[in-house]
């Protein structure tokens, strides 16, 4: 362990007493609201140092209770837009090789694009609905030294602990971001450079090779060669899956930013993994749309075969595995759960403090109506075939 840790362990330690790194005072009793309660305590000093150094990402020492057992944990502040926000998420690294749920860290994520706090139940059950690997996700409160900062998510970090609890192998890991709206893209057009828009995470941090091999092969390829020049290297189904649950849930942030693209070693193929979505179910001026928005998407839709399937899985989807009935009961559920943390929850616009009943009829409308309107439009696949 660095000498810093070290040093912040010890103080850590002894912050029941005074000491020269603050004192820790024992929060009153908190409600739980019926979620995972997640509460940091945080000495006076190092709470400044984390308030600080916002932007530098600056972890401090913490003690939080979660899920009932008390742990030593290293905290900072995560995200991108959400720092400058004052609703901030949070990740936490515990202390002394410690796990929870399987991983040496974990996200707590402020989900500040959703004001209705139901979005990301819906996302990552519908992704998993189509075959996607997903991150475990579960609604949750937390404090701060006793003081209520609202309703949050417990997102399941993707790193090695995720693909070990799955029973399979870390391989190229890829974090697509969107920083000075440059995005992950998939064309080398203008001169793009992958790492303005991808973080090498993976086996091999730092190395973008297969990646840029993927792009080559897709900017090179044409409809008639397409198929056996990516089939080798992208596992076109997880992507069309990827693709078809992103259209029908209006993830317009998923095309540039927020997902991971993995190189599984034990398939040889990249595969697609959702991340963070609290912008969902919310129309897009350009993105959306029934082909979705990335070059990724053009390429792979200009292949007839690949329409057929495509259309298929949205079929599929809609007919059979995201039913609406099956949609309004996941909403009602998350509702419920949700309700009173909702109502407790502080950092929500005060322009639209609507009740959790509005957010849920209209949730449920606007999943009515979009899906009426892509059953309307699933002839353009058709149309496109024959031309």
């Amino acid at each position: 362990m660095p000498f810093w840790k070290n040093l912040f362990c010890i103080c850590t330690a002894a912050v029941i007493s005074t000491t020269g790194c603050g004192k820790i005072v024992e929060p009153e009793a908190t409600d739980d609201y019926g979620l995972t309660k997640v509460e940091f305590t945080i000495t006076s000093e190092h709470l400044g140092t984390l308030n600080s150094m916002v932007y530098a990402r600056r972890e401090v020492p913490a003690r939080v209770e979660i899920a009932g057992a008390r742990r030593n944990v290293f905290v900072r502040y995560s995200g991108q837009t959400s720092l400058g926000q004052f609703k901030k998420s949070f990740n936490m690294e515990f202390d002394n090789n410690e796990l929870f749920r399987g991983h040496r860290e974990y996200n707590v994520s402020a989900q500040n694009g959703d004001l209705t706090k139901l979005h990301s139940a819906l996302g990552f059950y519908a992704y998993r609905q189509a075959g996607l690997l997903t991150p475990d996700a579960e609604p949750a409160v937390v404090y701060v030294n006793g003081e209520y900062q609202g309703l949050y998510y417990l997102i399941e970090p993707i790193d090695v602990d995720f693909f070990k609890k799955r029973n399979q192998q870390l391989g190229s890991l890829y974090e697509a971001f969107n920083v000075f709206n440059k995005g992950a893209h998939f064309s080398f057009a203008g001169g793009y450079e992958v790492r303005l828009g991808f973080e090498s995470k993976g086996e091999r941090e730092d190395f973008y090779g297969d990646l840029e091999r993927l792009i080559r092969i897709l900017d090179a390829s044409t409809p008639e060669t397409l198929p056996a020049q990516v089939e080798p290297l992208l596992d076109v189904e997880n992507y069309l899956g990827y693709l078809a649950v992103s259209v029908l849930f209006h993830n317009w942030d998923g095309y540039f930013n927020n997902f991971r693209l993995h190189f599984d070693p034990q398939i040889g193929k990249f595969q697609f993994i959702p991340w963070d979505l609290d912008n969902l179910l919310e129309f897009h001026p350009t993105r959306s749309r029934l082909e979705g928005a990335n070059e990724l998407s053009e390429k792979l839709l200009a292949v007839p075969a690949y329409r057929q399937r495509y259309k298929q899985i949205l079929l599929e989807l809609m007919d059979e595995k995201l039913t609406v009935a099956s949609l309004d009961l996941l909403i009602d559920e998350t509702a419920a759960k949700i309700a009173r943390a909702f109502a407790a929850e502080r950092f929500i616009a005060a322009a639209d403090r609507r009740p959790l009943a509005e957010h849920v009829a209209e949730t449920k409308q606007f999943i009515r109506d979009w899906y009426a309107q892509m059953r309307g439009e699933l002839g353009k696949l058709d149309s496109a075939a024959k031309n």
